[in-house]
């Protein structure tokens, strides 16, 4: 064989104009002429019968020769894929046993001159067929899928079943009724037409299944190739049978035109591009039926043939239309149809699930286009975490490429601390489809570092558009490091003021304590002998380090509240001591000013309850006290009712819960403030106005812990106010009901408030002068412990109180003890009442001018 032929195998022709300087080409254009003018001479030509032979037979060996070369160099060709060279090489050898048949054939026939059917060439001829066969079913696309190898085997038996039956009642018929000299003649006879059978149905198979998308043209050449040898040789079957065969005749044409095809096949496979992958689908990939239409011409040939033989139609000979092969028409059709119809049952389903397969790869396509735009790392993985999609952005977030993810889980990116826990969660991600869960695992980077990435999870498996987990990863790394400054920014800011809290707290005790030397040595001074100047020092140093001890007081409570040591009690408590003490505390001082101070009770409030009285007396005197500060005309009103329980609407219906709501008011007449001051007044600190500490006093700390305060009793505070006609501030407490049961136990307990005064005088003279709305509250009982002293004794203890009020002595004040308590629930309460008050303000000589009267009197 000629080495221009043959290139060796490590070189691939690329050159276009390579292709007219080879021998494969020269031979292949050479062949096409030659069989022109051969068969043209033949036809045409002044041929005698001895010539005909040798032309004939010398055209088979020389094209067939020119096939075996052809195709044996694609064989060979190192480029080409090894599926197309193992066809190649199998269709190589079938041709070249074909090309031993025509040697034989033309040296029986032409130097022999015996006849060459049935001869030892018949042998070369028929391995043709199984070579070829194996040949092409190496150029298709082997079976995958369950549904892809019923809908073949299918096919498979439609073009079978359909291709013997036309081959049965055309040439075989025709055969078999034909004589035959043995029974080898008739053997081979029908020998020819199984084998086209055969390689027709193997032919079907790579039509309908190619392997390779992009080798169009050689296909095309090789199909039209060997339909041309199936339909030579089935008429050669056919003529022989009926000794009409003639050399170089009409059969012959279609022999060499078969082989010429199969020689541009194996001339354009060698130089096909084979470097290029098939390109990708564009539209759902049907099944193989919507590509192969070869099952439907058979069936369509089988009802051809069987239609007019049915209604009897001239279109056959009248020795075909028998009972018989009838019969075995209708048959064939019946069982070609049941099988296209199954066919076309699992191709349909097999289609919705292709269709469907599709929009899931379009949806995909959309959800990376979106997501290689996402500044986030979106990931689509199954149900283990092996990623299905990765986006672009995992070269941001992580370093690596997205294709450096897609071999393993994503679990072997994380640490082996947090897999355990990224399992878990992925395992509650895919027991709750359609919720998206949050979690934080630590990634490594590319450069070896680890990366916190805060994962959005979202179970779509049963999605079919996306049929995965979508996590969306986002690095906090950064955020959290800022969240660990901060939170030790956070704690520094705390221990800073706890410590200023201390500070404040200890700072208060020490001031306390030397502050409370000082009260109490001017008040032994007091109650020593003193001139008129030296009393009014002393009195002007005692009021003065009492109001710095309030300051005190109110700084170590806002502390105690702060740093959340400020502890309530809950003890038994009468509302009515409280608001005697209020009143004790505040009446002097609104006599002083001229303002009248009422106080109203509901009268359904329960007698005892359990709660703190110290703060809600701290709350209470700090708001009264406000309101006799900043009023000048007027007075001053403390109203208390039962609230609205959570639980009902009416105070009947409360009194079935042991918890009891209280709402105290506190309305004045004072300066009133704007809607400005409102929006601030119970911030820390602060003021109405900036003049009101210079004008009032105070550091502006005491509703800030009066609100603190009655949220920790469980209630609110609020104010409502006109400037320049007054304020109501209110708030709202939540004490504790006391059972019948226990009521004895609670008295007991019963701490008694030494300065309790009952407004309401017995006498009617003094009653009908009290404003209406003191006469409607409840009246209290006389303490039942008080000894009521007779006319004789009251005037000696006046007597003796006036003396040492005279004197400035601080037995005075023991002396109004006793004397408060002993005339507390008699007529004498009310005349004796403003003497105590002075007294308990320590200003004796105001008290000494109001017991005169009550000297004189008695």
């Amino acid at each position: 064989m000629p080495d221009a032929l043959i290139r060796p195998k490590c070189v691939r022709p690329t050159a276009h104009r390579s292709r007219w300087s080879e021998l494969g080409f020269w031979l292949l254009v050479g062949n096409l002429l030659l069989v022109a003018v051969t068969l043209g001479w033949l036809h045409l030509g002044p041929v005698t019968p001895e010539q005909r032979p040798l032309l004939g037979n010398l055209l088979f060996v020389i094209t067939h020769l020119s096939l075996v070369l052809l195709s044996w160099r694609v064989a060979h060709a190192a480029w080409i894929d090894s599926h197309t060279r193992r066809g190649w090489g199998l269709i190589t050898l079938g041709a070249f046993l074909y090309w031993c048949g025509e040697v034989i054939w033309a040296i029986q026939e032409l130097l022999l001159k015996i006849e060459p059917f049935p001869s030892l060439a018949d042998v070369g001829y028929l391995s043709f067929f199984p070579f070829v066969l194996a040949g092409l079913l190496n150029f298709a696309r082997p079976l995958i899928s369950r549904v892809e190898r019923i809908l073949f085997w299918l096919d498979l038996s439609v073009v079978t079943i359909g291709t013997a039956t036309l081959v049965w009642y055309f040439p075989l018929r025709a055969i078999t009724e034909a004589q035959h000299e043995t029974l080898l003649e008739l053997v081979l006879t029908l020998a020819y037409p199984a084998g086209d059978a055969v390689l027709l149905v193997g032919l079907a198979v790579w039509v309908m299944r190619p392997r390779r998308e992009r080798a169009v043209a050689p296909r095309l050449w090789l199909t039209l190739g060997m339909f041309s040898f199936l339909f030579a040789d089935l008429r050669f079957a056919y003529e022989e049978a009926l000794d009409a065969y003639q050399v170089g005749g009409f059969t012959d044409i279609f022999y060499h035109l078969a082989t010429l095809t199969l020689m541009i096949a194996a001339y354009l496979d060698y130089w096909g591009r084979h470097d290029l992958p098939d390109p990708p689908p564009r539209r759902v990939r049907r099944p193989v039926w919507s590509l192969a239409l070869l099952p439907y011409v058979t069936v369509t040939a089988v009802y051809a043939l069987l239609i007019p033989l049915a209604f009897g139609w001239p279109l056959f000979a009248p020795s075909a239309q028998d009972a018989t092969t009838l019969s075995i028409l209708i048959l064939v059709a019946a069982l070609l149809f049941v099988l296209v119809m199954a066919r076309q049952a699992v191709a349909g389903r097999e289609l919705a699930r292709l269709q469907a397969e599709h929009a899931k790869q379009e949806s995909r396509a959309r959800f990376a286009s979106l997501a290689r735009h996402s500044s986030d790392l979106i990931c689509l993985t199954d149900a283990s975490l092996r990623p299905l999609f990765i986006s672009d952005s995992v070269q941001r977030v992580l370093g690596y490429a997205p294709a450096e993810l897609m071999g393993a889980p994503l679990f072997d990116w994380l640490s082996t601390e947090a897999r355990s826990d990224a399992a878990s969660f992925i395992a509650r991600v895919v027991m709750t489809p359609d919720l998206t869960l949050c979690a934080e695992w630590p990634m490594r980077h590319a450069d070896g570092s680890w990366r916190e990435i805060e994962i959005l999870a979202t179970n779509l498996l049963h999605n079919p558009a996306v049929g995965g987990l979508v996590l969306n990863g986002r690095d906090i790394t950064e955020r959290k490091g800022y969240e660990q400054e901060l939170e030790q920014a956070r704690a520094a800011a705390e221990a800073a003021n706890r410590a200023k809290g201390e500070f404040l707290a200890n700072m208060s005790h020490e001031i306390r304590t030397p502050m409370n030397a000082v009260i109490g040595l001017s008040r032994l001074l007091l109650d020593s002998e003193l001139t008129a100047h030296q009393r009014d020092y002393l009195e002007r140093i005692h009021l003065a380090a009492t109001a710095l001890l309030g300051v005190l007081n109110d700084i170590l409570d806002y502390s105690k509240i702060e740093a959340g040591q400020m502890h309530l009690e809950a003890i038994p408590m009468r509302l009515t001591d409280v608001i005697a003490t209020v009143r004790s505390l505040f009446a002097i001082q609104a006599e002083k000013k001229g303002l009248t101070l009422d106080f109203i009770i509901d009268p359904a409030i329960p007698a005892l309850l359990r709660g703190d009285p110290l703060r809600l007396l701290q709350v209470l005197n700090n708001l009264v006290g406000n309101a006799l500060k900043f009023t000048h005309s007027g007075g001053v009103q403390v109203r208390v009712s039962c609230g609205v329980s959570s639980h009902n609407h009416n105070a009947a219906e409360n009194a079935e819960y042991a918890e009891q709501l209280l709402h105290l008011a506190v309305q004045d007449s004072g300066i009133g403030l704007t809607p400005a001051q409102l929006e601030r007044l119970f911030n820390v600190f602060h003021q109405a106005d900036a003049s009101t500490t210079r004008q009032y006093g105070g550091t502006g700390l005491g509703l800030s812990i009066c609100k603190r305060l009655t949220a920790l009793m469980g209630g609110e505070i609020g104010v409502e106010s006109v400037a320049g006609q007054g304020s109501t501030f209110w708030f709202t407490v939540r004490l504790t009901r006391i059972d019948a049961a226990d009521m004895a136990e609670a008295l007991d307990q019963l701490a008694p408030i030494p300065t309790r005064f009952d407004w309401i005088p017995t006498d009617h003279a003094a009653q009908a002068e009290r404003p209406a709305s003191v006469n409607s509250t409840t009246e209290y009982s006389a303490d039942p412990t008080a000894t009521p002293l007779d006319a004789a004794t009251w005037r000696e203890q006046l007597q003796e109180l006036d003396q040492l009020l005279a004197a400035h002595n601080s037995r005075a004040r023991h002396l109004n003890r006793t004397l408060n308590a002993a005339c507390l629930g008699t007529t004498l309460e009310s005349g004796y009442a403003p003497v105590a008050a002075a007294i308990a303000q320590l200003d004796f000589a105001v008290a000494r001018e109001r017991l005169q009267p009550l000297l004189v009197g008695s």
